[in-house]
């Protein structure tokens, strides 16, 4: 969303002596970034927030209102006169505006909004809207999911490197946070190493697939001090309204408690927020698997019956054992969903339970994208 706002700004700037042309170049931004930029010019022209849907409709209601002004008066009037009358004698949303330079304005908005060492908004701003789009998403019964992000041993980072790593590894973080959300999503500084994100319109399973795209990113990303190469991992806690929490100060509470068993678990893991104790939701199913180990001394194909289902692995009843650490390919079939999925895992456990008959516990190593979500779906619509 910062960019956008900035994108407005330079048009402000470049074309402030001819309010024809400015008024095309927002529309473009409209066009090329969608309704996002309504409540964005509002928010840089007027410091009011708005919906979006509103906004368009104040937006297209100005345009008509500066044209009619103008042919009464007989001259075309600036687009910033426009704004301000209408919002003073029609809709009457301002009561005492104050005329100050945009500069000097933005200035003090930037700083009253914004941590100064990431970029991203600040913890005052972040309290206000989560408490203003779990408002919103009551209004119109949709979702809004909180991601709590924690850095991984971020003290030993400090006392190693120094405060100065710390902070460059603070603004890496927060660059890939706010590079992997979408435009509309508010990403902000909580305090100290930990950043919250708030994706309105979200529910849980594609709030944990941003989650651990952010996590895998910031994994895979080499960061570099002084020549030392600082490996930075990130554990991550997710709650959503309204089915974890319906209040603001209880959202936050269960995407922390989800970071704490994210921590307690091994670090470097996404983990959402659920009644039950264990770091995974788990369900119960009854699906045919087909499994082929890889590597040296491969074996047939064995068949398997699925007894649960996890999005970090599969329980599978077998006839004949696979030793644990073997890397295997996994076919499992599961109603609802269209085609085969193929998985490679890695066995993690194997228990004997009656004469020739197994339990094999294998935790998923890697699956494409599409895999992935019909796995989320799968289990959070059982």
């Amino acid at each position: 969303m910062e960019h956008i706002r900035k994108s407005i700004i330079n048009c402000l700037y470049e074309f402030s002596e001819n309010d024809d042309t400015l008024i095309i170049e927002l529309n473009r931004l409209i066009e090329n970034h969608g309704k996002c930029v309504y409540p964005s010019i509002f928010q840089v022209l007027t410091h009011l927030d708005l919906e979006v849907d509103r906004a368009r409709a104040h937006w297209l209601d100005i345009i008509e209102h500066r044209k009619k002004v103008s042919r009464l008066i007989g001259r075309d009037i600036s687009l910033r006169t426009a704004i301000c009358d209408y919002f003073c004698s029609v809709h009457k949303t301002l009561n005492n505006p104050v005329v100050v330079e945009i500069q000097v304005f933005e200035a003090k908005t930037h700083s009253a909004k914004y941590d100064n060492l990431t970029g991203l908004f600040n913890r005052q701003y972040f309290d206000e809207a989560l408490e203003r789009e779990i408002s919103r998403a009551k209004r119109h019964k949709n979702n809004v999911s909180l991601l709590f992000l924690d850095i991984d041993d971020f003290k030993k980072v400090n006392d190693t490197y120094g405060h100065l790593a710390g902070d460059l590894v603070l603004k890496q973080v927060a660059a890939i946070v706010q590079g992997e959300i979408r435009n509309e999503d508010i990403a902000a500084r909580y305090g100290g190493e930990e950043i919250v994100a708030i994706l309105p319109e979200t529910e849980k399973a594609r709030a944990f697939i941003v989650g651990e795209r952010i996590r895998k990113k910031i994994f895979e990303t080499p960061l570099f001090y002084e020549c030392n190469h600082v490996k930075i991992t990130i554990s991550g806690g997710l709650a959503s309204f309204p089915i974890d929490a319906e209040e603001k100060s209880e959202l936050i509470k269960n995407a922390d408690l989800a970071l704490y068993r994210a921590k307690g678990g091994g670090k470097n893991a996404i983990v959402f927020h659920s009644a039950e104790k264990r770091r995974f939701i788990r369900i119960n199913i009854n699906n045919g698997v087909a499994i082929r180990t890889l590597g040296v001394g491969s074996i047939d194909e064995v068949r398997g019956l699925a007894k649960n289902l996890s999005l970090n692995g599969i329980l599978v009843e077998i006839d004949s054992p696979i030793p644990i650490g073997n890397r295997v390919q996994l076919e499992i079939s599961v109603e609802g969903v269209d085609s085969t999925m193929l998985i490679i895992g890695l066995v993690v456990r194997l228990e004997i339970y009656e004469s020739k008959r197994y339990d094999i516990g294998i935790a998923f190593v890697e699956m494409d994208d599409s895999t992935q979500n019909e796995i989320y779906r799968y289990i959070f619509d059982s």
